[in-house]
């Protein structure tokens, strides 16, 4: 982990995270113990060593607490397609606690409407050193609607085997907080604070994760191209969110909303772990399938791809130079619930309605490999996970026994 994100622990932080860790493992199976206390002593080590002084900051300083405030990158002053809620235009601070995103932020001292951190948001009170997963989704559960993620011993093959999601994602100190989080690099979560301490193969998997033997030596030369996410997520559990129109609204003044049901599968690009690039700019989630194939160190990686439409001011408007929802709504002059381009060029003549693609990265609700992609879903006649050629290729890349076809199941 670089020493540049995670600072050097206190001997009594450590005594303490250790003696905490020890009560956690009593409560576990003999599998469970044995990854929970290795994964736990190897990070301590690499923490031990890590160069920068511990400053014992609170929640409200942790990313959590800050949401990207004041720098513009993280949740809260970025604009995002799906709540449309412009920062700069409607109110700042003041205006965004008066939404319903305030609800699940744990409290800061610079939000005005939740001066101190809640801690109850994440513990539970009657067992303050546990924190469970009920207690994480109380703020991630919107992943169900980004990316049809479920949080259950069915659906996920972790918390079957009784894991947390803290065992994974551990709670480590910086120079900012004692609250901070190790997280991977979600194309859709621009705040960079901790972004890519945490993947499948940093604490628990190797690189080489199959076993060897004729076939695993063949799936461990995938891992160079193709994520682990990519065949351990497959048909997604949960409904999720298809597209939105900030254009059309209901009698009840909703934006138009379409979902996709469960059994749904997700959108294969080519991605490097490195957050929104050239196509995306404007910290947008946006990705070609193929854009990225030659950055190094990309791999194939499963999206929700979510089509937004929404209104900017002038054709050349950077992509978060919007029209708000209410201003959007006022226009609506004909009263039936879709705003034309023709209405809104009454209030804003250069106003253009922008059509496009935001991807929400695939990483939980993760699949056994009993349940994993096979080979066959991907390569020959009768394969359908994989368009082959969005992802840049001109035929199967299994070879020409593997067939050329594509079909996708609906």
């Amino acid at each position: 982990m670089p020493s540049s994100q995670t600072g050097r622990l206190a001997d009594q932080e450590v005594l303490s995270l250790r003696k905490t860790l020890l009560l956690q493992v009593k409560e576990r199976t003999m599998v469970h113990r044995f990854l929970h206390l290795t994964r736990y002593t190897f990070l301590l080590s690499l923490l031990a060593l890590a160069a920068v002084p511990v400053y014992a900051g609170s929640i409200g300083d942790s990313y959590h607490g800050q949401l990207g405030y004041p720098n513009g990158t993280g949740m809260l002053e970025k604009w995002c397609a799906l709540p449309n809620f412009s920062f700069d235009q409607q109110g700042g601070i003041e205006g965004w606690s008066e939404q319903s995103c305030n609800d699940c932020h744990v409290g800061a001292e610079w939000n005005p409407a939740r001066h101190f951190a809640n801690c109850y948001l994440c513990h539970q009170k009657n067992d303050f050193e546990q924190v469970a997963i009920s207690g994480c989704m109380h703020c991630h559960s919107k992943d169900t609607a980004k990316r049809g993620d479920l949080f259950t011993p069915e659906t996920d093959v972790h918390i079957a085997a009784g894991m947390l999601c803290q065992d994974c994602h551990l709670r480590v100190t910086d120079n900012r907080s004692d609250h901070q989080f190790l997280k991977g690099s979600a194309i859709d979560t621009t705040e960079p604070t901790m972004e890519g301490t945490l993947s499948c193969t940093r604490f628990c998997h190797s690189s080489e994760p199959h076993g060897g033997g004729p076939n695993g030596d063949k799936l461990d030369q995938h891992t160079d191209k193709v994520a682990c996410e990519t065949c351990h997520t497959g048909a997604r559990p949960s409904w999720a969110l298809e597209s939105r129109s900030w254009n059309v609204f209901d009698e009840q003044g909703m934006v138009k909303t379409t979902k996709r049901s469960a059994g749904w599968f997700p959108q294969y690009k080519w991605y490097d772990n490195t957050g929104p690039g050239p196509a995306g700019a404007y910290d947008l989630p946006i990705l070609g399938h193929s854009e990225r194939r030659d950055v190094a160190g990309a791999r194939i990686y499963p999206f929700n791809e979510v089509t937004v439409d929404w209104f900017v001011k002038e054709s050349d408007s950077a992509f978060d130079d919007v029209i708000i929802v209410p201003e959007v709504k006022a226009a609506d002059a004909d009263g039936n619930g879709t705003v034309t381009v023709e209405e809104m060029q009454k209030f804003y003549p250069g106003a253009t309605l922008l059509t496009r693609q935001m991807n929400f990265s695939i990483s939980h609700s993760v699949l056994p490999k009993e349940r994993a992609l096979n080979c066959n879903d991907c390569h020959g006649s009768s394969a359908w996970v994989f368009d082959w050629s969005l992802l840049g290729y001109s035929k199967d890349p299994g070879g020409e026994m593997a067939g050329k076809l594509y079909r996708r199941k609906n």
